[in-house]
């Protein structure tokens, strides 16, 4: 039997991505609208936060707070008081630049890309930080997205959207360095386009396909397809694993770019969807401040 996919909140967001479970709630951002939000499942009361500029990612830190990933820089916010403060900056970045995808690996480093909003092919970059720093771990980069780490730490998972692919990484968890770079799953163009993902205990891969109404798994060793959930909305953005026992997958779609005849053929479109595929994910490591 086909795994299927429910909506939970009919959020009708132009952008909606980052989903992250946290303190028992799911959380995600509107990434053109610049909001976090915090939607509780049990009663489907979701609640926003205006951060004051594009928003790509935001991640929950071990003090209780937020980084986020505006524009041009990596910021905090205090999710009680909404009180914001910056922690880094892009050096001299170009106008049409922004931040979009992120995680934090097994040791609670901060890993995010860049993109250029026309998506300009090879402008944005691949940064770790550390502290204050935003240090480039490569470039040539077109729509920097879906990242996640294997169980054990030794591997990346990192798609550049406009190849078609996830690729690969061996990474040193000590120094925090991927290294060794290879395709592992190549998608055709009536596949849709790879976006954000997430990785299960087992180490396999859940990849939301923009363009491609769905979310397909895939060996995190083989590349192999293992299953697919259909999403009634073409651009699907992301997903991760949440809920009391990590169970569930928690899907994020949008609308951007859509004129009224494609919004009114996917009324569901920019909504969040939950599925249960039968495996447990991982929690988020927190980052460390």
């Amino acid at each position: 039997m086909s795994l299927r996919a429910e909506l939970i909140c009919d959020a009708k967001a132009e952008l909606a991505e980052g989903p992250v479970w946290h303190d028992d709630a799911f959380w995600w951002v509107n990434i053109n609208v610049g909001t976090l939000n915090r939607l509780d499942v049990r009663t489907g009361l979701n609640t926003s936060r205006a951060t004051g500029d594009f928003l790509g990612v935001a991640v929950p830190d071990d003090q209780g707070g937020w980084l986020l990933a505006r524009r041009h820089e990596i910021a905090r916010l205090d999710w009680a008081t909404g009180k914001i403060s910056s922690l880094a900056k892009l050096q001299n970045p170009e106008p049409h630049l922004r931040f979009n995808d992120g995680k934090c690996d097994p040791r609670g480093r901060f890993f995010v890309g860049t993109m250029h909003r026309n998506v300009a092919r090879e402008r944005g970059a691949f940064y770790r930080l550390d502290g204050s720093k935003l240090e480039t771990l490569f470039g040539g980069v077109t729509v920097s997205n879906g990242l996640d780490w294997s169980p054990d730490g030794t591997r990346i998972y990192y798609t550049d959207t406009l190849t078609g692919r996830v690729d690969v990484f061996d990474y040193d968890l000590a120094s925090g360095t991927p290294s060794g770079r290879r395709p592992l799953v190549q998608l055709s163009p009536n596949q849709g386009w790879p976006d954000g993902l997430c990785t299960d205990a087992h180490g396999n891969l859940w990849l939301a396909l923009w363009d491609g109404g769905a979310v397909e798994c895939f060996d995190g060793r083989t590349g192999k397809s293992l299953e697919r959930i259909p999403i009634p909305a073409r651009r699907v953005s992301s997903c991760c694993f949440g809920g009391e026992k990590f169970d569930r997958l928690f899907i994020t779609t949008a609308w951007e770019d859509y004129d009224k005849a494609a919004r009114d053929a996917e009324p569901q479109a920019g909504g969040i969807f939950v599925a249960e595929p039968g495996v447990r994910g991982q929690a988020p490591t927190l980052a460390k401040i």
